[in-house]
């Protein structure tokens, strides 16, 4: 199976209380500007998770936003650039064969790692490590929409 991504968000808070109470995997990205990354450049700069409802993705991506996650490198893309999401819920992603919201940012990002040689230039790090390897899923990433 593949993983799709077929629709985009501005990051501003008329666009972001589309996922109030959505609890999933979030990609952030610039709308025309990409990143070199080592093996082959990208516009993604984030891969991020929101494990519940009450911590849904609308609070994450606001944080971002506004700063007030502490990551400046996506306020600061933000305030000087178009930046965009597009997300899956965790309900579709399970789908594919794990429903713990920490595996798939870890498969997200090591997918990322392995084809673009770093992870997204604003993560920094690969988060949590998937504790058991038969745990990922059974699924490959189209990466290109972020070219």
């Amino acid at each position: 199976m593949r993983i799709l991504f077929t629709k985009a968000y501005n990051l501003r808070e008329q666009e972001i209380k589309f996922v109030r109470g959505i609890a999933g995997i979030y990609f952030i990205f610039l709308d025309d500007m990409e990143i070199n990354y080592p093996f082959q450049t990208s516009r993604l700069i984030y891969i991020g998770m929101s494990e519940s409802k009450q911590n849904s993705l609308s609070m994450r991506l606001r944080g971002h936003l506004t700063g007030q996650s502490g990551n400046f490198g996506i306020s600061n893309y933000a305030k000087n650039y178009k930046v965009k999401f597009t997300y899956y819920s965790a309900e579709v992603l399970k789908t594919y064969g794990n429903d713990n919201v920490f595996d798939l940012e870890s498969f997200f990002l090591t997918d990322f790692l392995k084809h673009h040689g770093s992870y997204p230039i604003c993560n920094g790090q690969a988060g949590h490590q998937l504790s058991d390897v038969s745990k990922a899923l059974s699924a490959s990433v189209d990466w290109g929409f972020f070219r």
